[in-house]
């Protein structure tokens, strides 16, 4: 079984028990890989039917290596925040680039971009590794898991309450602002926890991007400065190799 969809059972399977519906085997699946390794929470699945408390990484579906909204780069954010609204904190991001599929040459901007979106999800796994561009994608990349590192206080924060209230780790911006009307349709940014906001480029070409700053003061890290929210920042810069993200201060 390949991460317990039933799409890869044979045609004339042979259930050792009898279900009434398909989702009993989906939540007998989880289950099962939960107690595979109960300890090391190593494993991972790529399905869930109320399998919620379920303590373990819930993978998103195959990612294309391309930009778009047809199952590349601009839906990784929206589908993480889905998730975790629904109920599953725990996402597992497909691998940084996409899947390279059919032999797709994945290009180094859409690499980086991908970095830059992932590096502040709950997980992050690749298979597309940087070195297959230059030196610079290298450091660039290590550079971001170091910051990613530095933020580990934070991660284990948000991944108790993940478990304590059932909040997601990573936070639609009107999880902070319910009464802003401008937070309910911005699917390109994304809170982790309460506290830090992040606003990647997620599209091709592009070296600036319009972000919206909930109420309050933030400290835009990207230029070491303090910015007021409550509105847009259009036109915000930032070439190939900067991410930009705001801590509330």
């Amino acid at each position: 079984m390949f991460q317990g969809e039933i799409v890869w059972m044979p045609a004339q399977s042979d259930m050792s028990k009898s279900y009434f519906h398909p989702s009993e085997y989906i939540q007998h699946y989880v289950q099962v890989a939960v107690k595979a390794d109960s300890l090391g929470r190593r494993q991972e699945v790529r399905v869930g039917c109320a399998t919620q408390e379920a303590p373990i990484l819930v993978r998103m579906l195959d990612r294309r290596s391309r930009w778009g909204i047809d199952n590349g780069l601009k839906t990784v954010i929206p589908t993480a925040l889905t998730f975790g609204l629904l109920g599953y904190p725990f996402v597992l991001p497909d691998m940084i680039g996409g899947n390279a599929y059919e032999g797709v040459e994945v290009e180094q901007e859409l690499f980086v971009r991908w970095l830059q979106v992932n590096i502040f999800l709950p997980a992050i796994q690749f298979s597309i590794p940087p070195w297959q561009f230059d030196e610079r994608t290298v450091n660039y990349t290590i550079e971001m898991l170091n910051i990613r590192e530095s933020k580990s206080s934070v991660f284990d924060q948000v991944s108790q309450e993940a478990v304590d209230f059932g909040w997601p780790m990573v936070r639609p911006l009107w999880w902070i602002a319910p009464n802003d009307s401008n937070c309910f349709t911005i699917d390109d940014e994304f809170l982790l926890g309460n506290d830090i906001l992040v606003a990647p480029i997620v599209e091709k070409g592009a070296r600036s991007r319009d972000i919206y700053l909930p109420n309050g003061k933030w400290q835009d890290m990207m230029n070491n400065r303090e910015v007021q929210g409550g509105k847009w920042y259009r036109e915000f810069d930032a070439n190939l190799w900067e991410l930009p993200y705001f801590l509330k201060v």
